[in-house]
């Protein structure tokens, strides 16, 4: 997902994974396969099948877990603020964790196509021999709007393939 702010005279281009439920509807999930699968192992326990109960609890456990790392996965994001003299790239979960900072003029897009037809091409800002990579979980559409949006910041956008090196 590709959203844009204007603050303070600097654009800020936020990129995020397509979501389809944040934690709070993954946590009801997990509730509603806790009950439900409680429910059908203390029916096998009290029938006489009490080994049931080790198994479903190992189970709602890993399920829990699953549903925790996908969600904090999702939760990366990317913030490339786009000033006068200055670009800076934030990347982080809660709060970045990595940062770059490059001077505006200076910095270029590269659009790496993909080996096969159905990858996104890659999108790194490269600035004074050095190379950060952005979007690597947007698809080919969300792509297409984030090098529209960088261009409108004023970035020249090079694309490079099996045919070598484009300036647009």
């Amino acid at each position: 997902m590709v959203s844009v702010r204007h603050d303070a005279g600097q654009r800020l281009i936020i990129l995020r994974p397509n979501r389809s439920a944040d934690w709070h509807q993954n946590r009801l999930l997990w509730v509603l396969l806790f009950a439900h699968s409680s429910l059908i192992a203390v029916g096998f326990a009290l029938a006489g099948a009490w080994m049931i109960l080790p198994f479903a609890g190992i189970e709602l456990l890993l399920l829990g877990a699953a549903l925790w790392y996908v969600n904090w996965k999702c939760s990366h994001q990317q913030v490339i603020t786009v000033g006068e003299d200055t670009l800076a790239i934030d990347k982080g979960v809660v709060r970045p964790r990595r940062r770059w900072r490059f001077a505006t003029q200076e910095t270029s897009v590269s659009v790496l196509e993909a080996p096969f037809p159905n990858d996104p091409p890659r999108v790194s800002l490269c600035s004074a021999g050095e190379q950060v990579a952005i979007g690597e979980f947007l698809g080919h559409e969300e792509l297409a709007e984030l090098l529209a949006r960088l261009r409108a910041c004023g970035l020249r956008v090079r694309q490079q393939g099996a045919a070598g090196t484009r300036q647009f």
